[in-house]
């Protein structure tokens, strides 16, 4: 490329050097132009849009799924009635090191536990779904939390898996 510029005759350079320079200034407001289209307001406030409040929420890294069903059906609601069952169900991964747990479940509203389940998992099973059914009734109305606790034999610590949110009306 160089070697055909310095061939070229000074006249000759002037015309190529006109004819570009249009074609580089064009080219360069044009880019100046596209950023200001990717330039963007900022995103308003939090406050000026109705967010829902989170139907559940997956915690512990071996959980693939919680819900408001048992495991062999589809979530279908998150509004119960006072001296309706309230089904849960959890699904864990499975894993290559399994010992003696317990998986326990606590319907909880205003920080105090209304109803607790619980199912004992043995060393050797590889149990990876668990179904809870709340039927204390009747409950008074309110938003209500499921949550999904494990305690190990190994580490003795309540480690908190998922927690689901619902409304009894």
């Amino acid at each position: 490329m160089w070697f055909v510029l310095f061939l070229m005759t000074d006249n000759m350079k002037q015309c190529l050097l006109i004819s570009v320079l249009p074609g580089l200034l064009a080219l360069v407001l044009s880019c100046g132009q596209d950023k200001n289209r990717v330039d963007s307001n900022p995103a308003p406030a939090a406050s000026t849009y109705s967010v829902a409040s989170p139907r559940k929420e997956i915690i512990a890294q071996n959980v693939l799924a919680a819900q408001l069903a048992p495991h062999d059906q589809f979530e279908a609601k998150t509004t119960f009635a006072p001296n309706e069952p309230i089904p849960a169900s959890l699904y864990l991964a499975a894993s290559a090191y399994v010992e003696r747990r317990r998986i326990f479940a606590f319907l909880v509203s205003n920080e105090a536990v209304v109803e607790q389940q619980s199912i004992a998992v043995g060393a050797n099973e590889e149990r990876e779904a668990f179904d809870f059914q709340f039927v204390k009734t009747p409950r008074p109305s309110g938003t209500y939390q499921i949550r999904l606790v494990e305690i190990a034999r190994s580490h003795g610590k309540p480690v908190l898996l998922a927690r689901l949110f619902l409304n009894v009306e």
